[in-house]
């Protein structure tokens, strides 16, 4: 395995996250992402390495999900088999869309590939990585590369490139046929004009904070585990100090280095010189703290940051596991977040469709609250939570379920 060439801890966001303000002549090919064009994998370290930021991004993920995506007529068989396999590799619309929102909520870009055939009889997509993906430096296509710290230039083997969307190119795919390009969207932010910065980005600190506490915990822990103390004892030779050391070794039951004491064996004082003596000389240490108010603090900031809600991310507050706090935020994040995240992506899918394939697809998200409260309910209520079209005043829909 290649060895690693960063640390998310160790990122300088100083001036990785500038905006890029030209092509510089250090990338003739591409136009940047931060100052080392590593800054999208620095994000996806970020990730990686820190258990709170990772634990919000997965929330979001699970509940901008929802149940799944299905065609709003329950009858198109048709739709459903067509999400039910997006692309070559059977993959459903679905697991498309949970990479989607990871690249999303981690980079603040997505790229979607588009594949279709020379009449436009269908559609299908696949996902890139958005570590993998930079603009070309024409702004016309996207150029893909596996790990962009070995980029060697426009001749490197590992290189591939797509025209952006709707600018198909013909290409064979597993020995078909096929016309590509590559649609992207990414999260507007002021002055950064090629590129997307992720909604968390300015809780990047915070980010780091808890990585380095963690760390610091983890390496207080392993050092813990030294010798309690240290004991001199005088021996006559090396038998004997053989004897001592197992001895000593046979009465031991700590864990690790735990408590074990360091033992040095001396030999004794000569004749007519002062008699040596056993010394047990303890070992005290004054660690202080776990910096637990730190790490408290940096994760409501994490938090914050995300424009997320404590109790969606399943960490225990004094209060217990509150699941009327629990739906009550959920109905929040429904009506402001979820639902908004969900519908931008349905118009892209729309969008696709109609423009490739002529296509009208009428797709939806299903949502159910993550606690179920009530036994019964009418049917046009349990559609509604589903994200199914419901009429209150269908006599069909009035009957309760169970």
């Amino acid at each position: 395995m290649r060895k690693a060439l960063y640390t998310a801890s160790a990122v300088t966001p100083k001036d990785m996250i500038t905006p890029y303000s030209g092509v510089s002549p250090n990338y003739n090919d591409y136009i940047p992402f931060g100052s080392d064009n590593l800054f999208p994998n620095a994000l996806a370290l970020f990730t990686r390495q820190s258990p709170n930021h990772r634990g919000v991004v997965d929330s979001k993920i699970e509940y901008c999900l929802g149940d799944g995506i299905v065609p709003v007529n329950e009858n198109d068989s048709e739709l459903e088999d067509m999400i039910a396999r997006i692309n070559f590799e059977g993959e459903s619309l679905i697991d498309i869309q949970e990479k989607l929102y990871r690249d999303e909520f981690t980079t603040g870009n997505i790229y979607l590939e588009a594949i279709t055939d020379k009449n436009q009889s269908f559609l299908f997509l696949n996902h890139i990585d958005a570590t993998m993906c930079r603009l070309s430096r024409d702004k016309d296509k996207i150029l893909i590369h596996p790990d962009w710290s070995q980029y060697t230039g426009k001749n490197d083997k590992h290189l591939k490139s797509l025209p952006l969307y709707p600018n198909f190119e013909p290409d064979s795919v597993k020995g078909i046929s096929a016309y590509r390009c590559i649609f992207r969207a990414f999260k507007y932010e002021p002055e950064f004009t090629f590129y997307g910065i992720p909604k968390w980005i300015a809780g990047k600190d915070s980010v780091q904070i808890d990585i380095r506490t963690n760390k610091w915990n983890l390496a207080r822990l392993k050092n813990s585990f030294r010798p309690g103390a240290t004991l001199v004892v005088p021996v006559s030779g090396k038998a004997e100090a053989k004897k001592v050391n197992d001895m000593i070794k046979g009465h031991y039951s700590g864990e690790d280095n735990q408590g074990k004491p360091l033992l040095i064996t001396k030999s004794r004082a000569l004749e007519n010189e002062k008699a040596d003596q056993t010394q047990y000389i303890p070992h005290t240490t004054e660690d202080k703290g776990s910096w637990t108010e730190l790490h408290t603090q940096s994760l409501s900031d994490v938090i914050v940051a995300h424009s997320w809600y404590r109790a969606l991310t399943g960490i225990a507050d004094n209060t217990g596991f509150d699941t009327q706090r629990i739906l009550n935020e959920y109905d929040v994040a429904l009506s402001t977040t979820i639902t908004t995240i969900q519908s931008r992506y349905i118009k892209i899918y729309q969008k696709l469709y109609n423009d490739v394939t002529g296509q009208q697809v009428e797709l939806t998200f299903q949502n159910s609250p993550p606690i179920k409260t009530d036994k019964y309910k009418f049917i046009w209520e349990a559609r509604r939570d589903r994200g199914l079209p419901f009429d209150e005043t269908d006599e069909k829909q009035k009957l309760i379920i169970m």
